[in-house]
Parts: C-alpha cells; sequence; structure tokens
C-alpha cells in the first residue's frame, strides 16, 4: 500500500477549503478583506473529511440546536464523542487530523493565522507557547464573538475591517490566555501610547474617516503588535480603536449635518458610512436622536 503525504491546506482560500468541506458556506467572510482570520458558517450533510493538516488554527463552534456524534482522529489519536449545544473545537495549525459526523449539522468555522496568534502571545507572555488541541469544549466568549463575526457578515460588514480584525484579535487573546500550554506565565503590558503616537494615529484617522481602517493600518503607525496596540489606545483613550473611529465619524455628520444644505444620504458617505441607515444607527446610539432631528 501507497502511503500518499498528508494534504496542507490553507482555509483562506475556498478553493481548498472545499476539499475539507465541500458543502457551500452559508456565510463566509471571503470578500471583506478581514487580515488574519476567515469565517465560514455551514448546513453540512454527514461527512468524513480527508486526512488533512491547516494552514491556519482552526475553531469550530456548533450551532446551539444541534446534537450529534463525531469523530476525530488528531495526531495519531481517536475519539468518538458526543457534540453540539454550541460546543467548540480548537484544531492547532499543523496537526494531521480527519473528522467525521452522522447527520446533517450546523456550525461556524473560524481559521486564525499563526501569526496573530504570535504577536498576541508575544503581547501577552514571556515565551513561546503552544496551542493545546480541544475537543467539545464550553466556551461562552468564543460562541459569542463567533455570533458578533456571523452578524458583521450577515449585515453587509458595515462595521469596516476594522470592527472583524478586533474581534479576531479577541478571539486570539482568548485562546492565548485560555487554551496554551505556558498560560501559567501570563504577563500583560497596559502601557498607554506616547504622545506622539497617538497624535500620529488621531490624524490618521481623521484623515481617513471615509476609509475602510483596518487594525493593521492603525498598528503600523506605532510599530506594534495588532494585540498590543488596541489594548494601548484603549488605555490612552478610554475607548476602543474602532468605538473611537465611529465618534470622529459621527463628529464629522454633526459638522455637515449643521449646514443643512446637504443630503443626509450623501453625508453618510462622506463621514465614511455604508450608507444613510448605517449612520442613523450609530448616531442614534451615540447622540440620542437621529441625523434629521439633530439636523432640525
Amino acid at each position: 500500500m501507497v502511503n500518499h503525504p498528508t494534504a496542507t491546506l490553507d482555509l483562506t482560500n475556498q478553493q481548498q477549503a472545499a476539499r475539507v468541506l465541500p458543502q457551500t458556506p452559508l456565510v463566509a467572510s471571503y470578500d471583506t478583506g478581514w487580515k488574519g482570520l476567515t469565517f465560514t458558517h455551514y448546513c453540512h450533510p454527514p461527512h468524513k473529511t480527508m486526512e488533512h493538516c491547516l494552514l491556519q488554527h482552526s475553531l469550530v463552534i456548533t450551532d446551539s440546536k444541534s446534537c450529534f456524534q463525531a469523530e476525530r482522529h488528531l495526531d495519531g489519536k481517536f475519539k468518538h464523542y458526543a457534540h453540539g449545544n454550541g460546543r467548540v473545537d480548537i484544531i492547532p495549525a499543523f496537526l494531521s487530523h480527519w473528522t467525521n459526523w452522522d447527520r446533517e449539522v450546523e456550525f461556524s468555522v473560524i481559521a486564525i493565522c499563526p501569526t496573530l496568534l504570535h504577536q498576541t502571545t508575544q503581547e501577552l507572555m514571556q515565551r513561546e507557547i503552544e496551542l493545546t488541541p480541544q475537543l467539545a469544549i464550553d466556551d461562552l466568549v468564543i460562541q459569542q464573538l463567533a455570533l458578533a463575526l456571523k452578524l458583521e457578515i450577515q449585515t453587509g460588514c458595515m462595521s469596516g475591517r476594522l470592527y472583524g480584525e478586533l474581534l479576531g484579535t479577541a478571539l486570539a487573546a482568548r485562546l492565548v490566555q485560555n487554551y496554551a500550554v505556558s498560560k501559567s506565565v501570563l504577563e500583560f503590558k497596559t502601557n498607554g501610547l506616547s504622545q506622539s503616537q497617538l497624535a500620529r494615529v488621531i490624524d490618521y484617522i481623521k484623515a481617513n474617516l471615509t476609509q475602510d481602517l483596518s487594525i493593521l493600518d492603525l498598528a503600523t503607525l506605532t510599530g506594534m503588535s495588532q494585540s498590543h496596540f488596541s489594548r494601548s489606545f484603549k488605555q490612552s483613550v478610554g475607548i476602543a480603536p474602532y468605538q473611537y473611529l465611529m465618534q470622529q465619524r459621527v463628529e464629522r455628520a454633526k459638522q455637515l449635518l449643521a449646514k443643512r444644505s446637504i443630503a443626509i444620504s450623501t453625508i453618510a458617505l462622506d463621514c465614511g458610512f455604508a450608507n444613510q441607515t448605517h449612520l442613523t444607527k450609530v448616531f442614534r446610539q451615540m447622540t440620542g436622536m437621529t441625523p434629521k432631528a439633530y439636523q432640525k
């Protein structure tokens, strides 16, 4: 018998992902422009995957209403177990495995780039860590972050790349803190940004309000990793980068609304919102009134 080498697949590539999960996903992030993570949501019939390993760490989050039997052959070890009810599997990158399930199942798959996890590790811990496999665990934080990613895609990613990538950073931090072999040496760095770093980031945000800003774009301005930048920015400003971006867009909208000569739909686009509905939603959240009421 000829032993075929295990296929190494890239889950960020839709064609390669289909080699593992041939059913077309109901929801997918392939067109969002998010860096560091990919989200897909399936309703998949019974299936046994090929033997494979992945270039990314993968999280499989089952639907809360599902209940089924699963089998995994993971790094030479076999396990048969009850799955579903929102439970999560964590499969580290480059680990040879296959899986099998016995009925149609709804689940989400989140692929996280090892680079993102490495950056998070460097900021949270004093030494290298190894992500450990987990099967059918209950983790409400991962469940909620996955739900937020799914909802963001389903609503047209109106919040932009920055929001999706912040959710990815939060997922990476969760993995490092809870499912890494060296988690006992966690050491958070809580220093804020320097005055020059903060000024550089704020100036960039204000000059690019209409752009689909990425957390990587902002972190690059400071020379920090994405996770370190996000924590440092929040310590310096009091809110997350995404919240600050929305705040500045609303302030710009207020200035334009005061002129009363510009259509609200035009103002929405000029301030970086996806459309007038998006502007109205965020504006009401931050001011307690609609743009039209504010204009009057």
